[in-house]
């Protein structure tokens, strides 16, 4: 038998007695005998990769009695290695976004009694390090083909901060880069984003530590719980069992308070009224310009800023005898509006004249949209009303279920679509609100027979049913 052949058999393919030697008890390494007909140089091999499995078993149960928690593993009938668990290599990322992660150091040493004396000294020390927590990656510990990675390829583990650039490079390929955009990343991405450590990498820990800050049960933690999962999606972080566990599936949304059509026109005077207690120019000077801007957002149901974006001469023209509006976007450098193809009625044409709306008198506040539309705010509750400008749009909504507005339609009117519609709007009809329409359905229906009072119930069951399976669904897929 030459020495190429025995230097190249590999004894963990042996077999003895129809048992292989892998399942061999390797505490009986002298009774093996080798298959025959066989060399005595092979069983001699044989043997003593048993008896080394069996040192190796002797001496891991002496580390457990130390309490060192890093093994010692014959990773070949040749070598030792140590096995252990361990902060991630540069680069690296353990499962669920862990910090640590299990890895077999090969360190070189033989398998024979010095190698295993070596490894066994290594891990103390490996233990020792983790213990005090000043384990690092050395070259050593690397070994040559992962210090070539490391110098080549990876790259220290990215920060929080510097994931999110890359996410919202990847948001912008998908949205338009106007105001509207920038709007929509800061206020539905960034702010949610801004919760986790921004000077760590992006760790489960980091994501529970951000999910602590918000409390059970509320929309703060909801829409927290659905941007990091998205976020760490995008990371290539699984963490979908430690969201659930903090999610929050059924949010308890702030009431609103939305106001009825007679404190809607009271507030008409009210918002005008000269404040003489304030020195503002602005709370003087500008009461119609202030009960223009009103009228217009409680008629038409607008978004506050959509004020801006009104396309002025196709609403005073004599030919638009229904008093439609239709919105401009490239007015306030792209916004919502863009979504609406139709032109938007007033659900009470007769606001129209009583709020003097043809009579154009557009707030000219000066600066940036966004402070334009914080004056009108600011406005609404220096005079004390109560109730704020978005709140008349929620009015808006609910007068076109009143007045059986189809939900597709009204959709159309509000620049949204159905489902945004039913899961925004729905939840705002207050019991004033179910009875009001109760009576005008049902009970002001004095020339209504009583078959077409049953089946016009029967269709408004039918609705209410479809509006909450669409709430049932959107919840349903919130976290898919």
């Amino acid at each position: 038998m030459s020495n190429l052949s025995i230097s190249t058999y590999d004894p963990r393919q042996a077999e003895w007695d129809n048992t292989p030697i892998e399942k061999y008890p390797p505490e009986k390494w002298k009774q093996w005998k080798a298959k025959t007909p066989a060399s005595d140089e092979y069983v001699k091999l044989e043997r003593e990769y048993l008896r080394m499995k069996h040192s190796v078993q002797l001496a891991n149960s002496a580390l457990i009695l130390e309490r060192v928690k890093v093994k010692i593993k014959l990773t070949s009938p040749k070598s030792i290695g140590l096995q252990g668990t361990f902060p991630c290599k540069p680069g690296d990322i353990g499962k669920n976004g862990s910090a640590n992660k299990q890895y077999t150091i090969s360190l070189g040493f033989t398998a024979n009694d010095v190698g295993l004396k070596a490894a066994v000294a290594k891990a103390r020390e490996l233990d020792l390090l983790l213990i005090t927590k000043q384990f690092q990656w050395t070259p050593e510990l690397l070994g040559k083909q992962a210090q070539k990675v490391l110098l080549d390829v990876v790259k220290p583990a990215k920060l929080i901060s510097e994931l999110i650039e890359e996410y919202e490079q990847a948001f912008w390929k998908t949205h338009t880069h106007n105001r509207q955009g920038v709007r929509t990343w800061e206020s539905h991405y960034l702010r949610h984003l801004k919760k986790l450590p921004q000077d760590q990498p992006l760790t489960l820990e980091a994501i529970e530590t951000a999910l602590k800050k918000t409390k059970p049960n509320t929309s703060s933690r909801f829409y927290l719980s659905w941007q990091l999962k998205k976020f760490a999606d995008f990371c290539g972080i699984d963490v979908a069992k430690q969201i659930v566990a903090y999610a929050t599936p059924n949010p308890n949304p702030t009431l609103r308070r939305i106001p009825t059509d007679n404190e809607i026109i009271a507030g008409f005077d009210l918002i005008g009224a000269p404040l003489s207690r304030y020195s503002s120019k602005e709370n003087i000077t500008y009461p119609e310009q202030w009960q223009w801007a009103y009228g217009m957002l409680a008629a038409y149901g607008l978004r506050p800023h959509e004020l801006f974006a009104l396309d002025l001469e196709a609403f005073i023209s004599p030919s638009n005898t229904f008093h439609l509006i239709r919105l401009n976007p490239t007015l306030t450098q792209g916004t919502k509006t863009g979504e609406r193809n139709c032109g938007v009625p007033p659900l009470y044409p007769h606001w129209v004249e009583l709020f003097d709306l043809k009579n154009i008198k557009v707030p000219v506040f000066g600066g940036t949209l966004e402070n334009q539309t914080a004056k009108l705010y600011n406005r609404f509750r220096t005079v004390n009303l109560n109730f704020r400008p978005y709140d008349l749009r929620h009015a808006y909504a609910i007068r076109g279920h009143r007045l059986r507005v189809p939900i597709k339609t009204m959709s159309d009117y509000m620049g949204h679509t159905v489902n945004e519609h039913t899961k925004t709007y729905q939840r705002w009809m207050s019991e004033d609100a179910n009875l009001e329409i109760y009576k005008e359905v049902v009970i002001n229906s004095v020339g209504m027979s009583k078959e077409a009072m049953k089946e016009r119930i029967k269709e408004l069951e039918a609705e209410n049913q479809t509006l909450k399976a669409i709430l049932i669904k959107h919840q349903l897929e919130f976290f898919t």
